[in-house]
């Protein structure tokens, strides 16, 4: 599986409590986590690698970016996280590739199959980004006495991962997981 994840952020104040890697964690630790998830999720493996690149800014921030996953099972993923793009556009757009069939979701508004010469798509009314699934989920765990929805190894992965992303940043180079 191949997966592309682009996000147009858009620009942050560096004065804004997100952008306190203190307080906030940065856009990399606070915000990108979820993208890793996601990727995670849909790859249903672990990243063992990964290699991230940021524009150079003159407040240091490296929130525009991209980031390259290399997965257990062989899949990669990149997370094309952009702070400098255009508001009108779109904020989020995924595509999946795998064996043939082609997955595209935008804005967690439309989804598009491209499979066997054909191209199917479904449009929502509104954006649904999973929220009120996950606090089902949650509170089901919890009346039913389950230990957990998503793993400690996925969680502690990929809070790595996003440390490895500011540290790969830094050094220019690949780094194991």
């Amino acid at each position: 599986m191949a997966i592309t994840y682009r996000v147009n952020a858009g620009a942050i104040a560096k004065e804004s409590w997100i952008q306190d890697m203190d307080f906030g964690g940065g856009r990399i630790i606070g915000e990108i986590c979820h993208f890793v998830d996601t990727l995670t999720f849909l790859t249903g493996s672990l990243p063992v690698s990964v290699y991230a690149n940021a524009m150079n800014d003159s407040n240091e921030l490296h929130d525009t970016l991209n980031v390259t996953l290399k997965y257990q099972n062989g899949s990669i993923g990149t997370i094309l996280y952009f702070a400098n793009g255009d508001k009108t556009l779109p904020k989020e757009r995924i595509e999946v590739f795998c064996q043939g069939i082609v997955a595209i979701v935008d804005d967690f508004k439309e989804s598009i199959i491209y499979a066997k010469g054909k191209k199917k798509k479904k449009k929502l009314l509104s954006q649904d980004k999973g929220q009120k699934e996950e606090v089902r989920q949650f509170v089901d765990s919890i009346l039913r006495g389950s230990t957990e929805i998503i793993s400690f190894k996925e969680i502690y992965n990929t809070s790595l991962v996003t440390f490895k992303i500011v540290d790969s940043i830094k050094t220019g180079e690949s780094i194991k997981i």
